[in-house]
């Protein structure tokens, strides 16, 4: 019975414990607003603090610089990209990820055990002559269960869950692979870059010699001024150039520290490669190289096992349909206390065994409709498949031939160079003679000076189509070759 003047009325409780929550909420609605006009920058309302909290992340990395002044081997790049890399470490997390949950479907192998403790103070007035109860009852009860049989669907939750981590382990391979290709490719793109300056310098000495003969030429009154001119517009052209190789340099050298894990600003100098073909290549047959790469490449291996994964997830979703058969036990004690009888306390046992059968008769067909989503996942995983397989074969046939046509052109390039060289000596020497005029000169400079810009181009194109090829087949691997590579 409620005391006169405490009485409250649904209407008013409901009003009060609505004011209440608005009154909570207001501070966090009043914390955050939309963006003013379209062309405003956005900013919180919440007040910062003037000296904004430093980037601990970002710290980390700036932290990160290569040990000692010495250049780097291919080799060390590839150990500190390993690592720095948040890909590999992402990978890895995952692979950790899928093994947990490969755990958690194991766990059904196992008999379930759960054990409880409860405590329940009892006190009724009833209106019959039976009397009143007032009794506290207490005490421990567990129950264990184990799965005998559900038509395969244990067995194929596991078997998802196992594709599934193998899935991506292959996932993890695939990110050493590709962190090799892109090292690899930034370190031959640096060292093209380093070439390109030396290029550009032999250049800028072959215009001056150019120039200076010229100039010889035409204070002698040999030659006219237009002589002069032209030496003068080759020799700016070669300064021009050699300030592009130079700023060329220094992305090429900002592109290999991000990707090694440095900061862009970080300076890295390297150990330069020995040897002018990186790998040398088999002969074979294309189909075998092809058919090879498909059963080495990692991402291949990754697409099938998800394909395997959707595969079992249809016989775990085919399972539902079915009943479930468990065997169990519980065992319980309870002690008890009377408060309104002078008597001893008592105590009781329970404890019994099942054997279930549960079978979902009718569900609104959502078992029947997850099976067939589960066959229509499981048919996309294997058209991905097919199309990873043919996008697989036309890499490995890509760059196949792109190395074999970059090996020819390293060589054509070769006796380019040697041939332009020479005739540009001849025409340097027949100049200053007077044997021949400044625009044979100058044609004998241009030649030069395109052969070799081609030839360490067809270096790069060589190096890099080698690896672009070991990684289209797949057999790029940690601990390889690469450590005799700069030395």
């Amino acid at each position: 019975m409620t005391k006169p003047g405490c009485r409250i009325s649904n209407t008013s409780f409901a009003a009060v414990f609505f004011a209440v929550i608005t009154l909570l909420c207001l501070p966090g609605c009043a914390g955050y607003s939309t963006p003013a006009p379209l062309n405003a920058q956005w900013a919180p309302t919440r007040k910062q603090s003037k000296t904004p909290a430093p980037d601990k992340t970002w710290q980390g990395i700036r932290a990160r610089a290569p040990e000692g002044n010495e250049p780097l081997s291919l080799a060390k790049l590839l150990d500190t990209a390993f690592c720095n890399s948040p890909i590999t470490s992402k990978s890895w997390n995952d692979i950790k990820s899928k093994k947990a949950a490969l755990g958690q479907a194991r766990s059904t192998l196992l008999p379930q055990v759960s054990v409880t403790g409860r405590g329940q103070r009892e006190k009724s007035v009833p209106n019959t002559v039976s009397g009143e109860a007032n009794q506290l009852k207490y005490g421990p009860s567990g129950k264990a269960e184990l799965l005998l049989f559900d038509f395969g669907g244990r067995n194929a939750s596991i078997e998802a869950a196992y594709q599934d981590m193998l899935s991506a382990g292959y996932t993890f391979n695939q990110s050493l692979q590709d962190i090799i290709l892109n090292v690899q490719k930034a370190y031959y793109e640096l060292f093209s870059a380093y070439s390109v300056v030396q290029s550009a310098k032999a250049d800028l000495a072959d215009t001056g010699k150019g120039l200076e003969a010229a100039d010889l030429k035409y204070r002698s009154g040999i030659v006219s001024k237009l002589d002069k001119l032209q030496a003068e517009s080759s020799y700016n052209r070669s300064l021009y150039e050699l300030e592009d190789a130079n700023g060329r340099l220094k992305q090429a050298k900002a592109q290999l520290a991000i990707t090694v894990g440095f900061s862009a600003d970080t300076d890295i100098n390297i150990v330069m490669p020995q040897r002018e073909v990186p790998f040398q290549m088999r002969e074979s047959d294309i189909r075998e190289m092809i058919d090879e790469a498909l059963s080495c490449r990692p991402d291949i291996a990754s697409a099938r096992a998800a394909a395997d994964e959707k595969k079992a997830k249809i016989r775990q979703a085919n399972s539902a349909l079915w009943p479930v058969i468990n065997i169990g036990g519980t065992y319980g004690h309870d002690w008890y206390k009377y408060y309104n009888e002078k008597q001893a306390r008592d105590n009781a046992y329970d404890y019994g065994g099942y054997l279930s059968v549960d079978w979902d008769i009718f569900d609104g067909f959502y078992n029947l409709n997850k099976k067939l989503q589960a066959e229509a996942e499981f048919n996309a995983a294997l058209d991905t498949l097919i199309q990873l397989e043919l996008e697989a074969s036309a890499d490995v046939w890509k760059n196949y031939f792109d190395y074999n046509t970059a090996v020819k052109k390293l060589g054509y390039s070769k006796a380019y160079l040697e041939s332009s060289t020479a005739s540009h000596e001849l025409a340097l020497e027949g100049y200053s003679q007077g044997l021949r005029d400044m625009l044979d000169l100058l044609q004998a400079q241009g030649d030069v000076s395109n052969a070799r810009a081609k030839h360490v181009d067809s270096q790069r194109q060589v190096f890099v189509a080698a690896v672009e090829l070991a990684h289209a087949t797949g057999s790029l691997k940690t601990g390889t070759s690469p450590e005799k590579e700069g030395q």
